[in-house]
């Protein structure tokens, strides 16, 4: 089975693959259903705190209606839910640098939040509540061992119940599939096979000849310069575009790398390619322009404008004027489902336990005895 056939059966290839088109109307479904929600939700509230009986104290009156906006709510656009969950994103990645957690665990929890919030409104979760969750699971899925106590304490000001209050969301909004395929590894080899070259030791086609001397110049110090550039735009513009959802790894890869040193990249995907493939080289190089070009919507390792920074921070105040109150306190949303599990067990135990007292009451000799 090649690389290829093998990625195709992954499920990030069967379920986070999509189209430009198709992953944008899905993102404006989301919206729209989130956005109708929240208003439905806001007056609810709003009608149970004008019914609100007498006895109610004035601080939960004061409370209740503090998470509540007055008037009309003014929810997010598709645009403004993308450039918050893109601004948590980037959050996530220097929240994994304080924890100094390998670049894979980074990586993961970024696209575990992408993925979740094609599904999920900032509305309705807040990203601020996910990116913990996801970070966590990302230590998981990719054998970094971290206690929980220890992530809790170290992110600062959370709890070990902060970060598992949105577990069971985050799982059900990743499908229950934690594995991601990333360009990493494929660069590294890429990378090694370029080494090769360079020196000429070994063909560029399997069963061709060493390479001769139409090798781009200073090939070896070009291609170690690359490396470093293409590894930086991998870490950071490649999570925070969508380049996950529309490209496989290897091409992900080689549009890092064809950023990097576009003659090297050409020259080397030409190679790999006989005269009689000449459509087919076409074909590659033009989806990797492709991806490339996104990869270069995002520069790696630039930090935000004041006024981007301007504009998420008027986000920031509209997020919290149209967020759904009903979903606002995850914490206590969890404990009062794990409270109702809990005492919806202990009344089925008392039932077992009179409908048991109620048969041997009626029967002398007790309940029948049954084959187990």
């Amino acid at each position: 089975m090649s690389e290829d056939e093998r990625y195709r059966t992954s499920t990030q290839c069967r379920l986070w693959s999509y189209s430009p088109q198709s992953l944008f109307a899905l993102r404006t479904s989301t919206n729209q259903i989130a956005a109708a929600r929240v208003r439905e939700a806001v007056r609810r509230v709003r009608e149970a705190r004008n019914v609100s009986s007498a006895d109610t104290s004035e601080g939960e009156n004061g409370r209740s209606a503090s998470a509540i906006p007055e008037g009309e709510v003014d929810c997010l656009t598709v645009e403004e839910e993308l450039k918050l969950v893109a601004f948590y994103c980037r959050q996530t990645i220097q929240l994994g640098d304080h924890l100094g957690v390998p670049t894979d665990v980074k990586a993961t929890a970024v696209q575990y939040i992408k993925r979740f919030y094609i599904t999920n409104s900032v509305m309705t979760y807040h990203p601020a509540d996910i990116l913990k969750t996801a970070l966590f699971f990302a230590t998981k899925t990719e054998n970094h061992y971290f206690r929980l106590t220890k992530f809790a304490d170290a992110i600062g000001g959370a709890k070990a119940e902060d970060v598992l209050a949105s577990e069971f969301l985050l799982t059900q909004g990743l499908r229950f599939t934690f594995d991601v395929r990333h360009p990493f590894r494929a660069l590294e080899g890429a990378v090694m096979e370029l080494q090769a070259l360079s020196r000429g030791g070994i063909p560029v086609l399997p069963g061709a000849g060493a390479v001769s001397g139409d090798r781009p110049r200073n090939m070896e110090r070009r291609v170690k310069d690359a490396h470093g550039k293409a590894r930086e735009y991998l870490k950071t513009s490649a999570l925070l575009t969508d380049v996950y959802f529309h490209y496989t790894p290897s091409q992900i890869m080689m549009a890092a790398l064809l950023i990097a040193d576009q003659e090297l990249i050409e020259w080397y995907i030409k190679s790999k390619f006989p005269p009689s493939a000449a459509d087919m080289q076409r074909k590659v190089l033009s989806v990797v322009e492709s991806c490339a070009e996104m990869l270069r919507s995002v520069e790696p390792n630039v930090e935000s404008a004041a006024e981007e920074r301007k504009e998420l921070k008027t986000l920031g105040k509209k997020l919290m004027k149209c967020r759904n109150p009903e979903k606002i306190d995850l914490v206590a949303l969890q404990r009062a489902k794990r409270e109702g599990d809990e005492g919806d067990g202990e009344k089925i135990v008392k039932k077992r336990k009179l409908e048991k007292e109620k048969s041997s009451a009626d029967d002398l000799f007790g309940p029948e005895i049954k084959r187990p």
